[in-house]
C-alpha cells in the first residue's frame, strides 16, 4: 500500500468514529432513561359552595405551578364524581373521610376521631381503588346542632347533653329545623336521640330545605337547627355552635383524593397539597364559605383571594 493511500485510510477511519461518536450522542435516550411524560391534570368538585372553592384552589394552584389543567370542577355529587375518578376520567376532587367511612365504605359504625376515619378509608381506597388520600385538612366540616344567641342567654346551654336534658322525652316543646335528609340518616335524627337519650316530638320537626336551617334559627323561627360545622351562614347569623360532649357525629375532614397514576408522575403533589391542606382549619374555612353564600363572591375569586394572601400563588 502506498503511504498517502495509508494516511488517506487512516484519516477516512478517524472521520467516521467522529461521526458515529457525535450521531450516538444526538441520538434519542433509551426507552428507560426517558424523562415522565407531563400529563394533564383533570380537576373536579363537587356542587356546593365549599366544594366548589376547594375545587377552585386546585386548579388555580396547579396552574401557578406550571401544571396544565382540565377543569371539570362541579361536576356532580358522590354517585357521580366517584365513578368518574375510579375510572379515570377525574384525577382529582377533595372528598370528606366522613362520606369516605359512611357512605362509600358502608362502614358498620361511627367513628368520630378524624385520624382513625382518615387511616380506615386511606387503605380502603388504595386498596381496592388505586386511589390516594392526601393528607386532610384541620376543619372537621361535621353536622351540629346550633342556637342563636337570645336562645344561649335563655337557657345558657353549650353542649348537646344540656339541650337534651331539657327536651327529655317531649316533655319541653323546641322547634328543631333541619332537612329532610338528616331524620333519615344512619348518622341522622333516630340514632342521635337514642345515642343523646331524648326525642323531639314529630310536631317540633320544622323540615326545611338544605342550607335555611341556619336562617330559621337566626331570624327565631326555630330555637335550634342542624347542619354543617363550617357553613358560612353560622358566622352570618352569628350562631352558636353546641359541643358534641358524647361524641355521636362522624369527622368530615376534607382531603384531596387522587389517582396514583397521577402521584406517579407528579410525586411532589402530596407536598404540594400538604401546604394547602395545613391552612383550611374551620374558622377558615367557615369564613371563606361565607363569602359565597352570604356575600355573594364566586368560588373561584375567594380561591385566588385566599392563595394570593397565603403567599401560594403569585397573581
Amino acid at each position: 500500500m502506498k503511504r498517502s493511500t495509508w494516511k488517506g485510510a487512516v484519516l477516512t477511519g478517524l472521520l467516521l468514529l467522529v461521526w458515529l461518536a457525535a450521531w450516538g450522542c444526538a441520538s434519542p435516550a433509551a426507552p428507560d432513561e426517558a424523562p415522565e411524560e407531563r400529563i394533564p391534570i383533570v380537576v373536579s368538585s363537587k356542587t356546593f359552595g365549599e366544594a366548589l372553592t376547594l375545587g377552585e384552589m386546585t386548579a388555580a394552584l396547579l396552574r401557578d405551578r406550571g401544571y396544565e389543567v382540565v377543569d371539570e370542577i362541579g361536576l356532580g355529587e358522590v354517585a357521580v364524581i366517584r365513578p368518574a375518578i375510579e375510572t379515570g376520567q377525574v384525577d382529582v376532587y377533595w372528598e370528606y373521610t366522613g362520606t369516605g367511612l359512611m357512605n362509600l365504605m358502608q362502614y358498620g359504625e361511627v367513628v368520630t376521631d378524624p385520624e382513625e376515619t382518615y387511616q380506615l378509608v386511606k387503605e380502603w381506597d388504595r386498596e381496592n381503588h388505586n386511589l390516594v388520600w392526601l393528607d386532610y385538612a384541620p376543619a372537621n366540616n361535621t353536622f351540629v346542632l346550633f342556637i342563636s344567641q337570645e336562645v344561649k342567654e335563655e337557657y345558657g346551654w353549650s353542649t348537646i347533653s344540656q339541650l337534651a336534658d331539657y327536651v327529655g322525652d317531649g316533655e319541653n316543646e323546641l322547634k328543631l329545623a333541619t332537612p329532610a335528609e338528616w331524620t333519615e340518616r344512619e348518622d341522622g335524627l333516630p340514632n342521635f336521640q337514642e345515642h343523646y337519650d331524648f326525642r323531639f316530638r314529630d310536631g317540633d320537626l320544622e323540615i326545611v330545605e338544605l342550607g335555611l336551617a341556619y336562617e330559621a334559627v337566626g331570624r327565631g323561627l326555630a330555637q335550634v337547627g342542624v347542619g354543617d360545622a363550617t357553613e358560612g351562614r353560622i358566622a352570618y347569623f352569628d350562631l352558636v355552635v353546641l359541643e358534641d360532649d358524647r361524641q355521636f357525629f362522624p369527622a368530615y375532614n376534607p382531603a384531596p383524593v387522587i389517582r396514583q397514576e397521577v402521584l406517579d408522575v407528579y410525586p411532589e403533589l402530596e407536598d404540594l397539597f400538604q401546604e394547602l391542606s395545613a391552612l383550611l382549619d374551620a374558622e377558615t374555612l367557615t369564613l371563606l364559605n361565607k363569602k359565597v353564600a352570604v356575600d355573594g363572591m364566586q368560588p373561584d375569586e375567594v380561591a385566588r383571594e385566599f392563595l394570593q394572601e397565603q403567599g401560594l400563588i403569585s397573581s
